[in-house]
């Protein structure tokens, strides 16, 4: 039996209370594809990845900015990615010191993903995705 190709996808307003609905999104998809499996590691880094998008991603603060969060997956990985309207904030693993209340976002992403990287879409923004290694049911 072959596997289907899934792809979701939606635009949320970057503001931070679309950080949860975006965890939200994930959830409700996986669960629809029945990939349950990572689903937490998925939700945790897609947390990450939103934040930095309300946070760094976006030019101009207002509810006309939006992020989008694609969630894609095949028998093998599932496949996150969050683009937002920063073609210049690029994403990098650093080392926060102890005292710091931030910082720790894409060292997060790191750890938990198969893989991420980053996309430019310049003049319009950028694309930072992770991937997850999944089992077949």
């Amino acid at each position: 039996m072959m596997f289907k190709q899934e792809h979701a996808e939606r635009s949320f307003t970057a503001v931070p209370e679309s950080i949860a609905a975006a965890r939200s999104f994930a959830e409700q998809t996986l669960a629809a594809w029945h990939l349950m499996g990572r689903v937490d590691d998925v939700q945790l880094c897609i947390s990450e990845l939103a934040s930095n998008a309300v946070n760094h991603g976006t030019r101009d603060r207002g509810l006309d900015h939006v992020f989008q969060v694609r969630i894609d997956a095949d028998e093998s990985v599932v496949r996150v990615e969050v683009e937002d309207d920063d073609p210049v904030s690029v994403p990098r693993v650093r080392q926060a010191r102890d005292g710091d209340t931030g910082g720790r976002g894409m060292l997060i992403v790191q750890a938990l993903a198969a893989a991420w990287g980053w996309e430019s879409h310049a003049p319009a923004g950028k694309a930072v995705w992770s991937e997850f290694a999944i089992s077949p049911a």
